[in-house]
C-alpha cells in the first residue's frame, strides 16, 4: 500500500540533475579557460539573437578547442553520472479528479492529471498508477509512480493508501532527458564566450542595428494570433492598411492573396509567398521576398543564421552534435544530428531538414516530414536554385528561372506538364505580376527604390503606400485603396506613439511599451484597449467598459489557458511538448480527451460523458486512419489515394461512396451507394464550371477575370449573373427575369444603399467603428441604435409611420449585457427579461416580467429553465405547462422525450443515427425502411404502410399507402398515393394525387410560383402578378387580362392592402390589425415584440374574442377563445424547441405529435389522450412535400 498522490503534491527528477548542473559549471569553467587561451571570440548580445535579427546578425562564439571542449563534457558527464541518486522536486500535480478527493484535495489519476515539471515543460502528465484502483476510470496515482517526463510522485496523503501493482498508461522519457544535454551543452557555449566578449561590437553597422529590431513576419502573425484569441481585431495590436505593421512601419504580405496555390498531399505542399520591407535579403522573386524552400541554415562568426520559411533570419549557436536547443522567441528547435545534418522544428512537428554544412556555403533545406514519416524532398541545381521538388505521393513539381528569377512552376502529370503560377519583373528584377494556371494575373505590385508602393489583388483592388525615412529606416507614412478609403499615419518614437487618420478624419492611437508592445489601442471610436504581456506575449486585454479576457501561453507558444471577464476558465493540455492537444477543461468541470500513438496519430477521443471513439491505422507507415469506430461500436472504413485524399467511404451500416480525382486533386466523381453519379467538370484556374448531377442536368458557372463567380446558369439555361465592386463585394444581381437588384458602400465596405428593384430603399449609416446607427426601409419606418462603453446595443430605438391624427409614432428596447458579452436584460413597453447562463454559457433561466402596459394587455409573469448534461445536451425544459425531460444516445441521437403527465416518445436508430422506429410509450407509432442511401422506403400507418420511391436526384417521385406489406411497384396500388413531378430546376411541376386528381404548377424563371391548376377541383388556375420586389398584386383569369381593381403601381412599402375580396391594414409597424372579408372583419392588438395578443370580431363562427398568451422564449403557451353564447375555451401548448408537441385541453384531454425524423417540421402522427390515460389514439398524416397534412387516417386506415 503506497500513499495516494493529490494535486499539489509534488514530483521530483534524479540528483542526476542536479549532478549535471554541477558538471555542466566545472566544464563550464574548464571551457571557459580554453576560450581565453584560444584567443576569446567574441558574442554580441547572445541573449537577445532569437528574437529575430536582420542582415547583419550577431553570431554566437564557441571558442573552444576540440581538446578543451572533450575535457569540459567528460567534467560534466561524471560528475552528472554521480549524482543519479535521491530526487530534487522539480514541480507539483496540477490537475485530478473533478469529484474524487483526498484530504480535501483532488485525487491524481493517470493520463488526466496534468504535471508542470521545471525541466521537461508545463502540460507533462502522470503515466502510472495503480492496477488495482481506477478513478474516472483511469488508474489511481501514488507515492513513486512516473510522469510521461519520467519525474516520481515525491509526497502523497499521510492517511490515505491505495494498493496493487504499477500499471503504465503513457510512454515515459528517459531519465535525464536529450533536452537537458542539449541544455547543458549551451551552458558550455555561453561559458565559452564569456571571455570572448567585445571587440566587433563597432563591426556592426547601423543599419544592420535597426534592421535587428524589427519584428519578422513570424512574429508579426503570432501578435495576430494572440489578439484573435483575445477576441480582439488585429487592428487593436497594429496590423492594418492590408498589411502594414504600425509599430515598426513596415509593409508585409503574408496572407491568402499570396498562397498561389497547395499541392494536395498527405503533406500539403503550400506555395506561400512572404514580403517584408524590413528583409534585406534577396531571393528568387527580388528583395524582400521569401518562399518557403528558400530556408536555409549558414555559419555566421561562430554561430549560425537560419533564414527561415518566411525570410526571417534568427541566430542560434554552433550546436554541438547530438544535441538541440530551443529558442523561445521563434518557438522552434535547432538540432544537430549525429551525422552532421540539421533539422529545425516546433510544436507543430513538422520537421525542416537541412544537411551538413559545407564550410561558409548554406546549407539549403533538403527535406520537410512530419511526424508520421510523409516526406517533401527538395532538390537544387548547381547555382543552388530549386530545380525539382518530389511529395509524399510521388509528384513533382518543377521550377524555371530567367536571370536568377522564378518565372514558372509547373506539375509533372501522366497527361503532361501544367503550369501552377507565372511570375513577371521589371527591368530592376522585381517581382510585377503573379498569374494562376489559367494565366490570369492575380497580383500586380509597384516599386520605387525597391520599396513596394502599390499591389493589386485578384479582385482588382489597388492598394497604394507612400514611404518615409523616419528614425533612419523607410517607413510608411500614407495608405490609400481604389474603393476610396486613405490613412495618414503617424510615428513619434521619442513618445512611443503611432497613430492613423482616415479620410474622414477620424483618428486612432497606438501607445507602445518600452518593447514596442502595443499597451493602449485608442479606436476610431475612441474607445480604449489596454494589454498585459508576459515574457513577451500578449496574455491579456483590457476592453472598453472595463472587462478583461484573459490568456496563458507557455514557453512553447501553445495555448494553456483562457480566461472570459467572468472568470470563466478554459484549460488546455497536450500531448508532451507538442502541439497536440490532449485534453480540453471546461469552466463547468466537463473535460474532453483526445489519445495519440507514439507516431502523433489519434486514437481515441473521449468526450465529457466518457464516449469514446476510436480511429484504427492498417500498419505503422499509415497516417490516416482506415477505420473510426463510435461510441456504440459502429465503424466507418475509409480508404485513401496517394495524396491522401478519400476514395472510398464505407458507412456503418455497408453503404459505399466512391470519390475520384483529376491529376490535379480536384473532385471530379462522386458515386452513392445507389450508384447514382455526380460529375464536376473545372477551368483551368481550378473553379467548378460545371455540374453534372445524375439524372444529366446540367448546372454552368462563369467567373470573371479576377475569378470571382459572374454568370450561373441553371439547368432550363436561365443566367443569374453578378458584378463587384474592387473590394470584391457585389455591387449588383441580375436575376433569371432579368432584374437588378443594386447595393452600395462606403470605402470601408460597409453596406450603406440596397434597392429593392421596386424604386425602394434601405439606407444604413454608421459610427466610426462600423456599427449600424440609423436604418431607414422602404415603408418609411426608421430604425435607430445606440451602443454602451463595450461597444455593445444598448437601445434600439423604432420609428413607425405618422399615426392617423399625424402624431410621431415610436418605441424603444433596451438591453444589457454582462463583462462576457452575454444578454442578461432585455425591456420594452411590454415587458423585461432577465437571462442567466451557466458556466458554459449555455441558457439557464429565463424569467419575464411584464410592465403595466404590458399587463394591461394580458402579458403575465413566465419563467422556463433549462438543464444540460457534460457534452452541453439539453436534459430538461421546465415550464408554465410542465417538464420536458430529454434522453440521448452515446452519439448525441434523441432517445426519448418525458412529458410532463410521464408518457415517453421513443426513437429506435440503427447505424449512426437511422431511426427505425417511433414509439409512445408501450405502442408503435412508425416504424421505417431504409434503402443504402439510409432514405425512408417505407413507414407503418397502423393498418396502411406507406412506400416511397426516388428518382435520380433524390427527389421523392411517389408514395403510395396501402393495406398489407406487399412491395409496390407503381403509386396505382395504394389506397391513398401521389406521384410528384418537377421541373429542371427542381421544383415542384405537379402532382398526380388519388384523391384530387391532377394538380398543375408553373412558375417563372426565378421560381415564382406563377399558377397552380387543379382541374378536378374546378380550379382553373388564375396567373399570379408580382411587382419587381416579388409583392403579390393580384391575378389574371386565364381568359382575360389584369382584373381592374388591381393598384397600377408597384406596392412601394411591402404591404398587401387587399387580395381578391380581402381588405387589409397594417399599424406603424407591418403588423396587420384588420381584415375584411365581406361581412366577417377581425381585429388584432400585440406586444412591442409584435406577438399577436388579442384579437376580437366577426367570423363563420359568429363574433368571437381571443387572448393569447407565450412564454419568455415567446413561443405561444396558451390561448383562450370565447364566441358570444358560449363558454371560453382555453388550450395550452408545450414545445420542443421551436416546434409545437403538445396541446392541453381544459377537459384534460391532450393531443401530442410525433414529427418525421428526416423532416423535422414534418407531423407523422397526432396522439389523442384523455385524462390519466397512457395509451393513445394514434392518427397518422399524409402529407405533401412541403410537410402540409392533406389527408390523416386512422389505426385501421
Amino acid at each position: 500500500m503506497t500513499e495516494a498522490a493529490r494535486v499539489g503534491d509534488t514530483i521530483g527528477h534524479s540528483h542526476a540533475l542536479a549532478g549535471m548542473i554541477a558538471g555542466t559549471l566545472v566544464g563550464g569553467l574548464i571551457a571557459a579557460a580554453g576560450a581565453v587561451a584560444a584567443g576569446a571570440l567574441f558574442v554580441a548580445g547572445l541573449a537577445a539573437s532569437c528574437i529575430g535579427v536582420g542582415v547583419l546578425l550577431i553570431g554566437a562564439s564557441l571558442a573552444v578547442g576540440y581538446l578543451t571542449g572533450e575535457a569540459a563534457t567528460a567534467a560534466r558527464d561524471g560528475i552528472a553520472d554521480a549524482g543519479a541518486g535521491s530526487l530534487t522536486p522539480k514541480g507539483n500535480i496540477v490537475t485530478g479528479s473533478p469529484n474524487v478527493f483526498i484530504n480535501g484535495k483532488p485525487a491524481a489519476l493517470a493520463t488526466n492529471s496534468q504535471v508542470a515539471c521545471s525541466d521537461d515543460g508545463p502540460s507533462m502528465q502522470m503515466a502510472q498508477g495503480s492496477d488495482k484502483v481506477s478513478i474516472n476510470g483511469q488508474p489511481a496515482s501514488r507515492v513513486g509512480d512516473k510522469t510521461n517526463c519520467d519525474a516520481q510522485v515525491m509526497e502523497g496523503s499521510p492517511n490515505v493508501f491505495i494498493g496493487g501493482g504499477t500499471v503504465t498508461t503513457l510512454p515515459i522519457k528517459p531519465e535525464v532527458p536529450d533536452w537537458l544535454y542539449k541544455v547543458s551543452d549551451l551552458t558550455l557555449l555561453f561559458a565559452g564566450l564569456v571571455g570572448g566578449v567585445g571587440g566587433a561590437a563597432g563591426k556592426l553597422g547601423a543599419l544592420g542595428k535597426l534592421l535587428g529590431k524589427l519584428p519578422g513576419i513570424n512574429k508579426l502573425a503570432r501578435i495576430a494570433c494572440r489578439a484573435g484569441t483575445l477576441m480582439t481585431a488585429t487592428a487593436a495590436v497594429g496590423i492594418i492598411a492590408r498589411p502594414v505593421d504600425i509599430v515598426s512601419g513596415q509593409k508585409f504580405l503574408d496572407g491568402e492573396d499570396d498562397l498561389d496555390f497547395v499541392l494536395p498531399s498527405r503533406l500539403p505542399v503550400a506555395w506561400q509567398r512572404y514580403w517584408r520591407s524590413g528583409n534585406p535579403g534577396d531571393g528568387v522573386l527580388g528583395r524582400g521576398w521569401n518562399l518557403f524552400w528558400e530556408s536555409s541554415l549558414q555559419p555566421y562568426q561562430d554561430g549560425l543564421v537560419w533564414r527561415a520559411p518566411s525570410g526571417d533570419f534568427v541566430a542560434f549557436p554552433m550546436v554541438p552534435r547530438g544535441h538541440k536547443t530551443y529558442c523561445e522567441a521563434e518557438k522552434c528547435w535547432l538540432m544537430h544530428n549525429d551525422d552532421g545534418s540539421w533539422q529545425l522544428f516546433d510544436v507543430g512537428e513538422q520537421i525542416f531538414h537541412y544537411p551538413p554544412l559545407a564550410g561558409d556555403q548554406p546549407s539549403r533545406l533538403s527535406m520537410i516530414t512530419d511526424a508520421i514519416g510523409n516526406a517533401t524532398s527538395l532538390f537544387y541545381d548547381d547555382e543552388g536554385l530549386l530545380s525539382e521538388l518530389v511529395d509524399s505521393a510521388g509528384q513533382r513539381l518543377m521550377c524555371r528561372y530567367a536571370q536568377g528569377r522564378l518565372c514558372e512552376v509547373a506539375l509533372q502529370t501522366a497527361e503532361g506538364e501544367r503550369t501552377l503560377a507565372r511570375y513577371g519583373y521589371d527591368e530592376q528584377g522585381q517581382l510585377t505580376t503573379v498569374s494562376n494556371r489559367a494565366g490570369e494575373v492575380t497580383r500586380r505590385f509597384g516599386w520605387r527604390d525597391g520599396l513596394m508602393i502599390s499591389h493589386q489583388d485578384a479582385a482588382g483592388l489597388l492598394n497604394e503606400y507612400q514611404w518615409q525615412e523616419i528614425d533612419g529606416l523607410p517607413r510608411v507614412t500614407a495608405y490609400r485603396n481604389s474603393a476610396g478609403e486613405s490613412l495618414e499615419f503617424g510615428y513619434d518614437f521619442a513618445g512611443g506613439r503611432r497613430s492613423a487618420v482616415r479620410g474622414d478624419g477620424k483618428r486612432a492611437e497606438w501607445r507602445l511599451d518600452d518593447d514596442d508592445n502595443v499597451a493602449q489601442y485608442t479606436d476610431f471610436d475612441q474607445r480604449r484597449y489596454g494589454f498585459i504581456y508576459q515574457r513577451g506575449e500578449l496574455c491579456s486585454v483590457l476592453l472598453p467598459g472595463g472587462a478583461q479576457r484573459q490568456s496563458e501561453w507557455d514557453p512553447y507558444g501553445r495555448l494553456l489557458s483562457e480566461t472570459d471577464p467572468l472568470g470563466r476558465v478554459t484549460r488546455y493540455q497536450y500531448s508532451r511538448n507538442s502541439g497536440r492537444l490532449f485534453a480540453v477543461a471546461y469552466p463547468d468541470g466537463s473535460s474532453e480527451a483526445q489519445h495519440w500513438d507514439t507516431l502523433g496519430r489519434p486514437t481515441r477521443y473521449v468526450d465529457a460523458l466518457g464516449h469514446a471513439t476510436l480511429y484504427r491505422y492498417p500498419d505503422d507507415e499509415e497516417s490516416l486512419p482506415a477505420g473510426v469506430i463510435d461510441a456504440l461500436g459502429g465503424e466507418v472504413k475509409l480508404e485513401w489515394d496517394a495524396r491522401g485524399q478519400l476514395t472510398r467511404y464505407t458507412d456503418c451500416s455497408g453503404s459505399v461512396t466512391a470519390y475520384t480525382y483529376d491529376a490535379l486533386g480536384q473532385l471530379t466523381a462522386q458515386t452513392d451507394a445507389e450508384g447514382h453519379q455526380t460529375r464536376y467538370l473545372w477551368d483551368n484556374g481550378g473553379r467548378l464550371h460545371t455540374l453534372i448531377h445524375s439524372d444529366g442536368s446540367e448546372e454552368r458557372f462563369n467567373w470573371n477575370a479576377h475569378g470571382q463567380l459572374a454568370e450561373h446558369q441553371d439547368a432550363l439555361g436561365s443566367l443569374t449573373r453578378w458584378q463587384y465592386n474592387a473590394l470584391g463585394l457585389p455591387v449588383s444581381i441580375t436575376d433569371r427575369i432579368n432584374r437588378t437588384r443594386r447595393y452600395h458602400y462606403s470605402p470601408q465596405g460597409w453596406l450603406t444603399r440596397l434597392e429593392n428593384g421596386n424604386g425602394g430603399e434601405y439606407r444604413f449609416s454608421y459610427d466610426a467603428v462600423g456599427r449600424v446607427l440609423a436604418e431607414e426601409r422602404p415603408d418609411d419606418t426608421r430604425h435607430y441604435y445606440r451602443y454602451g462603453a463595450a461597444g455593445l446595443l444598448e437601445e434600439h430605438r423604432e420609428v413607425g409611420l405618422p399615426g392617423s391624427a399625424g402624431e410621431l409614432t415610436q418605441r424603444e428596447q433596451r438591453f444589457r449585457f454582462d463583462e462576457a458579452g452575454q444578454l442578461v436584460w432585455r425591456g420594452n413597453a411590454s415587458a423585461e427579461w432577465h437571462y442567466r447562463f451557466d458556466a458554459m454559457g449555455r441558457l439557464r433561466e429565463l424569467n419575464r416580467l411584464p410592465t403595466a402596459s404590458g399587463a394591461a394587455l394580458g402579458i403575465e409573469p413566465d419563467s422556463v429553465q433549462m438543464r444540460y448534461d457534460a457534452a452541453g445536451r439539453l436534459l430538461g425544459e421546465q415550464g408554465v405547462n410542465g417538464e420536458l425531460q430529454y434522453q440521448w444516445d452515446a452519439l448525441a441521437n434523441l432517445q426519448a422525450l418525458t412529458l410532463p403527465q410521464g408518457d415517453r416518445l421513443q426513437w429506435l436508430y440503427y447505424g449512426s443515427g437511422h431511426a427505425s422506429a417511433i414509439k409512445f410509450n408501450q405502442q408503435v407509432v412508425s416504424e421505417f425502411t431504409r434503402d443504402r442511401l439510409h432514405r425512408e422506403t417505407g413507414r407503418s400507418q397502423g393498418a396502411l404502410q406507406q412506400q416511397r420511391r426516388y428518382d435520380a436526384m433524390g427527389r421523392r417521385s411517389w408514395q403510395s399507402s396501402a393495406f398489407g406489406h406487399d412491395k409496390l411497384t407503381r403509386p396505382e396500388d395504394g389506397v391513398l398515393w401521389r406521384a410528384y413531378r418537377y421541373t429542371g430546376r427542381g421544383e415542384l411541376a405537379g402532382v398526380s394525387d388519388a384523391l384530387r386528381g391532377e394538380v398543375h404548377y408553373g412558375y417563372d424563371a426565378e421560381g415564382r410560383l406563377l399558377q397552380h391548376r387543379e382541374p378536378n377541383q374546378g380550379k382553373p388556375g388564375a396567373r399570379l402578378v408580382y411587382d419587381l420586389a416579388d409583392n403579390l398584386l393580384g391575378e389574371r383569369s386565364p381568359q382575360s387580362d389584369i382584373d381592374a381593381h388591381l393598384p397600377l403601381a408597384p406596392i412601394a412599402d411591402n404591404r398587401l392592402t387587399h387580395w381578391q375580396k380581402l381588405f387589409y391594414r397594417y399599424d406603424a409597424w407591418g403588423n396587420l390589425i384588420s381584415r375584411r372579408n365581406g361581412l366577417y372583419e377581425q381585429h388584432y392588438r400585440y406586444d412591442a415584440d409584435n406577438r399577436l395578443v388579442q384579437a376580437h370580431g366577426r367570423g363563420p363562427q359568429g363574433e368571437f374574442e381571443a387572448q393569447y398568451h407565450y412564454d419568455a422564449l415567446g413561443r405561444r403557451s396558451r390561448k383562450a377563445v370565447r364566441y358570444k353564447g358560449k363558454t371560453e375555451q382555453t388550450t395550452r401548448f408545450l414545445w420542443q424547441g421551436y416546434r409545437l408537441l403538445q396541446e392541453q385541453r381544459d377537459d384534460g384531454s391532450r393531443r401530442s405529435w410525433s414529427y418525421d425524423p428526416a423532416s423535422p417540421w414534418s407531423p407523422l402522427a397526432a396522439l389523442e389522450q384523455a385524462g390519466d390515460s397512457r395509451s393513445a389514439d394514434i392518427y397518422w398524416y399524409h402529407t405533401d412535400l412541403n410537410s402540409a397534412p392533406l389527408e390523416v387516417t386512422d389505426a385501421a386506415g
